[in-house]
């Protein structure tokens, strides 16, 4: 396995700035440890899936040119704001927290480990299939619940079902049709051309230049 020193120097500079940082942050208000606790999980995740390259936010199943763009930016923003606002509600907007401290946290706090858990688990698959996508972005749902709950935040709550939820949706649902169409095209590449499906790479490439050829056509 290799080391990649670079990414994983960064990383662990990341990590123990903001344990410092945080800790100094949330230390003066009440109820702050598991925030605290919740919010360096949170970072840790990160910086795990920045060294390993994935994408936070969508499988990586896909080639990087077939995601959706402004789908990805709206969603990158409201993840990024719920994190802001649930740190927010903490140290500021106390007249926003949900209370019965420290429960609904700590159901947060389960939700984000499992999450986690089963996001890894998407990846093991050999195939990628509509399971291994449904899996992904049911953890990427869990996971934005998670942090309505464990910074207790009834702003969230609402932000993360009427923002969240809806973009998350659209997101598995364009995946799962891109990578449908990509089946289509294999197929249909086996039959004509008589190829292997073995050598996806090589195909990815031919099917995203045909895309871009169609949308160079309209």
């Amino acid at each position: 396995m290799r080391i990649h020193w670079k990414r994983l120097i960064w990383v662990i500079f990341i990590c123990l700035y903001s344990g410092l940082f945080f800790y100094n942050f949330l230390y003066p208000f009440n109820n702050w440890l598991i925030a605290y606790i919740y919010t360096m999980i949170f970072i840790i995740w990160l910086g795990v899936e920045y060294y390993e390259r994935h994408l936070f936010f969508q499988t990586g199943f896909l080639p990087i040119a077939l995601y959706n763009w402004p789908l990805r930016s709206l969603f990158a923003l409201f993840f990024y704001s719920s994190f802001i606002i649930g740190i927010s509600t903490i140290a500021w907007w106390h007249k926003n927290q949900i209370g019965l401290y420290p429960f609904i946290q700590i159901i947060g706090f389960a939700l984000l480990i499992f999450s986690i858990f089963l996001r890894r688990q998407s990846f093991k698959g050999k195939k990628v299939t509509e399971e291994n996508i449904s899996q992904f972005y049911l953890s990427t749902l869990l996971l934005v619940s998670s942090i309505a709950l464990g910074y207790g935040s009834k702003f969230l709550i609402l932000y993360v079902i009427i923002i969240g939820f809806p973009l998350i949706y659209l997101q598995r649902r364009y995946e799962y049709k891109q990578f449908k169409n990509f089946e289509d095209f294999v197929r249909s590449r086996q039959k004509n051309d008589k190829i292997k499906a073995k050598d996806h790479a090589n195909l990815w490439e031919k099917y995203i230049d045909k895309q871009l050829k169609k949308k160079q056509k309209k």
